[in-house]
């Protein structure tokens, strides 16, 4: 990264007012003493962002979201994570939150640095005492935290033994696990999209309704408000800001460390975000981050009226909700809307078919655990045909985990996998009888939390009958879905996987899915126990996360991921490297021409209007 400049620090106009008016501190007293430095590849390489520039300050960031309370776009683009690197990947991991760090002992010693002088949202010092805060007092508080952290166990697997920290000094502290675990940086840069609150939270604020530092009895306004007697605990985690929690009014109180604050709203369904004073980056230039004074964001109906708000020029960034069917209709309403459609890289592979193994019905296990009937299922997909159709020609064949072997319609090929796996028996009306000598029926459901994954669902639905499959397509509510997917009550689904926030990924991941129960198992010890070759995607992690992410042995432990998944094709992908569109005002600068489009959210502190 650049180096910090030395000249004395600039601030936005609307803070310098305040510092004149004497009710906030100067630049220099609120920045950290090594502010994180913002420069050309530091947020995105120079690759995906060639032409970034030192911005100039004002302007508010208009967006809209459909569900209350909740912006998926402004979550990511408020989230901190404690480490970074550019183009949301894992090779040339720095400091973020913390300033940087040292590994040993085999990858199993971490010694992590703060940035001394740096500050919360409310003007109070950023310390190892929170740190040890959040660690002793809320990890190993069995009230507050049941379940210690699987991000802070070894391997990042639930039975793996728990971290151990030392407190050096107030701005470094260590890390220790009993085994290697490398893969541990990985978990404070991007895994689950986590943030700063893993690891840091403000003590001197959550101290106020901790039971150790405090008497039950101070806690008596809140608990009558709760209709709650002693549950201190419960108190205390309506308190509690965590990174997903940044859209929610239980965070206004809280002290924070983004770039943007949410602060009370002016009316029903808004959403507003100020900027943060006491943010820890600056630019080249000295200019505090970041450049937009304000985001605001509407609550619309639906996707449907929130692509409308684009159409009408009442958005100026979008990436959560669009879609690619909806590319034609951008591009026509952009002169008008003063928006911008960029097409970059989606960093999920959309429209998956996952088929749950662990169903709950002992013939469709049968016939679904077979591997065969999953390749014959692979073989039936027209992939071609559903890049045209769905994607408009922006995809391409799943080559990582399906591979050209399986990923091509044939046919033949797939009645005959049925054939052979006793799938042979046919009804009157040609479709295909289970080992019960019923007509086996395959339904697939979606919630379509993106608009591919219902025409994806019925062109799977098609494919399906084509080889004597009787295949129905039902569409449920997204809330639902994700109950009844919790519960194993669901059969096939179309969903995006692959998430390059999980490294698990190609591998175990995808068993949550797959099979539910075994995924229990692994969690809990309830549920079933694993089959051999669901147990070697696990041991595959488990020897991954031991290393270094970036590192040679790393990625040849990722490509045997890889070769894992085609060889058992837990779910069905049917397309990889989807392009997102998304949509941004014109007159923005530092935007990216390349990358994942969800990368422009983690850099959104040096976005800036050009005019």
């Amino acid at each position: 990264a650049p180096a910090a400049p030395s000249s004395t620090y600039s601030e936005a106009p609307m803070l310098a007012e305040r510092v004149a008016a004497g009710t906030l501190p100067g630049v220099d007293d609120r920045l950290p003493l090594e502010p994180f430095v913002v420069g050309p590849g530091v947020l995105m390489s120079e690759a995906s962002l060639p032409d970034w520039e030192p911005g100039k300050y004002g302007g508010t960031l208009r967006s809209a979201h459909f569900r209350p309370d909740w912006n998926p776009d402004i979550f990511v683009m408020i989230n901190e994570p404690l480490l970074s690197a550019p183009d949301l990947g894992t090779d040339g991991i720095r400091g973020n939150v913390l300033k940087d760090f040292e590994v040993s002992n085999d990858n199993k010693e971490f010694v992590f640095h703060m940035r001394e002088g740096m500050k919360w949202s409310d003007g109070e010092p950023v310390t190892s005492e929170d740190v040890r805060f959040t660690y002793e007092d809320i990890y190993l508080n069995e009230k507050l935290t049941p379940s210690f952290p699987r991000r802070f166990k070894t391997g990042y697997s639930a039975a793996g033994e728990p971290m151990s920290l030392e407190i050096i000094d107030d701005f470094t502290f260590k890390i220790t696990f009993p085994e290697p675990y490398g893969g541990f940086l990985r978990n404070l840069v991007i895994e689950g999209w986590n943030g700063y609150t893993e690891l840091i939270r403000p003590a001197h604020y959550l101290k106020q309704y901790h039971i150790d530092y405090v008497p039950i009895e101070s806690l008596k306004d809140e608990l009558t408000a709760m209709n709650l007697t002693d549950e201190w605990w419960q108190v205390f985690a309506a308190k509690v800001c965590q990174s997903w929690d940044v859209n929610q009014p239980k965070c206004i109180d809280s002290p924070r460390l983004g770039p943007w604050l949410l602060v009370p709203s002016t009316e029903p369904g808004l959403l507003t975000f100020e900027r943060n004073p006491y943010y820890h980056k600056v630019d080249t230039m000295g200019q505090q981050l970041p450049y937009i004074d304000k985001l605001v964001s509407v609550l619309t109906e639906d996707v449907e009226m929130l692509n409308v708000n684009i159409f009408a020029g009442n958005v100026d960034f979008m990436r959560e909700s669009t879609g690619l069917v909806k590319v034609p209709l951008y591009k026509e309403n952009e002169a008008r809307g003063g928006f911008t459609t960029v097409l970059l890289d989606m960093h999920v592979d959309s429209s998956n078919l996952f088929i749950n193994q662990t169903f709950d019905d002992p013939v469709w296990r049968e016939v679904v655990r077979d591997v065969r009937f999953r390749q014959a299922v692979s073989l039936a997909m027209n992939r071609d045909s559903m890049i045209e159709t769905l994607y408009y020609g922006f995809a391409s064949l799943p080559e990582r985990s399906v591979g050209a072997d399986l990923y091509t319609q044939n046919l033949d090929r797939a009645n005959a996998l049925l054939d052979e796996m006793g799938l042979d028996k046919k009804d009157a009306d040609g479709y295909r009888l289970g080992p019960d000598g019923n007509r086996f029926v395959f339904l697939v459901e979606t919630g379509a939390q993106a608009v591919d994954l219902a025409p994806a669902a019925e062109l799977i639905g098609e494919y399906l009958m084509d080889v004597g499959i009787f295949t129905q397509v039902k569409q449920i509510d997204p809330t639902l879905f994700g109950q009844r997917l919790t519960a194993n009550e669901m059969q096939a689904w179309t969903m995006w996987s692959h998430d390059e926030n999980s490294a698990d990924g190609h591998t175990s991941g995808i068993i949550g899915s797959a099979g539910r129960l075994w995924w229990n198992f692994m969690q809990t010890g309830e549920g079933e126990e694993l089959p051999a070759w669901v147990q070697e995607a696990f041991d595959l992690d488990k020897a991954r996360w031991g290393l270094v992410p970036g590192t040679a042995e790393y990625n040849a432990m990722l490509e045997e991921g890889y070769a894992w998944e085609r060889a058992n094709l837990p779910m069905i992908t049917l397309v990889e490297k989807v392009k997102y569109p998304l949509i941004i005002s014109a007159r923005m600068g530092n935007v990216a021409s390349a990358g994942f489009a969800i990368a422009q959210n983690f850099s959104g502190e040096q976005f800036f209007y050009k005019e």
